[in-house]
């Protein structure tokens, strides 16, 4: 079993897709694993359910160099919620991420509510297969996103807010 390798923004997409049951964990292009335990472990299943208003059961870590993701379980979807960090990030690498959003149809828009920082979020799916929401911040050198599945955006940005003061 290999372990691929994804870009952050296709994240959304698979979990819009429902694809990310692939049989290998998905592991993000580039924080320690122990700083990535300790931002899952902060960010329990139940903190997450509760600023989601969804029944979160389970998470688990995957970490990569300067990348650490926390997936969470909804239902029989393992990876229904992300909590993605990536360490030594720049304006110009959100940008990018903004940029590949764009090409893949996740419309990136300016999210103000995290003003100092720099953030978007996204939104892909539809009325008929539900929508996935995520939010995507630079905070000083680490760019945060935070997804999901069966919920809003308002309740993304909610959990963001809870991801920031920890990171």
């Amino acid at each position: 079993m290999s372990i691929r390798t994804i870009s952050h923004r296709s994240v959304v997409t698979l979990l819009a897709l429902g694809l990310t049951s692939l049989g290998a964990p998905l592991v993000l292009a580039g924080t320690a694993a122990g700083s990535a335990n300790s931002l899952c472990r902060q960010l329990s299943a139940p903190r997450v359910a509760k600023a989601l208003d969804l029944k979160v059961t389970g998470e688990t870590t995957v970490s990569n160099g300067d990348v650490a993701v926390c997936w969470y379980r909804v239902g029989a979807n393992s990876q229904a919620v992300f909590i993605r960090t990536q360490a030594n990030d720049s304006v110009s690498g959100l940008r990018a991420d903004r940029a590949n959003a764009t090409k893949q149809g996740e419309h990136p828009k300016t999210d103000l509510h995290f003003k100092p920082e720099s953030a978007f979020s996204t939104s892909i799916g539809s009325a008929t297969y539900g929508s996935t929401y995520s939010v995507t911040v630079l905070k000083k050198r680490t760019e945060v996103s935070v997804g999901a599945v069966h919920t809003t955006l308002v309740k993304v940005e909610a959990l963001t807010r809870l991801v920031l003061p920890l990171v």
